[in-house]
């Protein structure tokens, strides 16, 4: 279907038992150390986690000069568990052992149950499930 804009809008379809989740990483800098050291490795980060085996995109926003945010499409949450018992995760997690004020983390996962909606080229969710459905 075409919009007023003039592109498509689709939606994907999710298989019954989806195992994919959307994983949800919040970095907030707490103090000097922590602001330097998010900005020093939020490019890693990103890039380690994309290379990770299961994880089929990664995106990454600024919410504030203290605060980004990661979200990174899983094939399964055991791909995710992997991912955490990993070298790459375990470097992440040493700055937070050694400063744990400098910075404050939060997580969330998620399942989703349905389609977001889409236009041109897939992203999220859809990356994962190429069959399309239009709108």
């Amino acid at each position: 279907m075409m919009s007023a804009e003039g592109y498509s809008i689709y939606q994907v379809d999710l298989p019954e038992h989806s195992q994919a989740v959307v994983f949800v990483n919040g970095m907030l800098a707490r103090d000097r150390p922590g602001f330097f050291w998010m900005w020093k490795n939020l490019t890693w980060i990103k890039n380690s986690t994309v290379k990770a085996e299961g994880c089929v995109q990664v995106k990454a926003g600024i919410c504030s000069p203290n605060e980004v945010i990661v979200v990174s499409y899983w094939r399964s949450e055991q791909d995710l568990k992997q991912f955490f018992r990993g070298e790459a995760h375990r470097h992440m997690m040493q700055f937070v052992m050694k400063n744990p004020d400098s910075l404050c983390l939060y997580n969330e996962t998620y399942r989703p149950d349905h389609s977001g909606k889409y236009s041109h080229e897939p992203q999220g969710m859809a990356t994962l499930y190429a069959s399309l459905t239009s709108l």
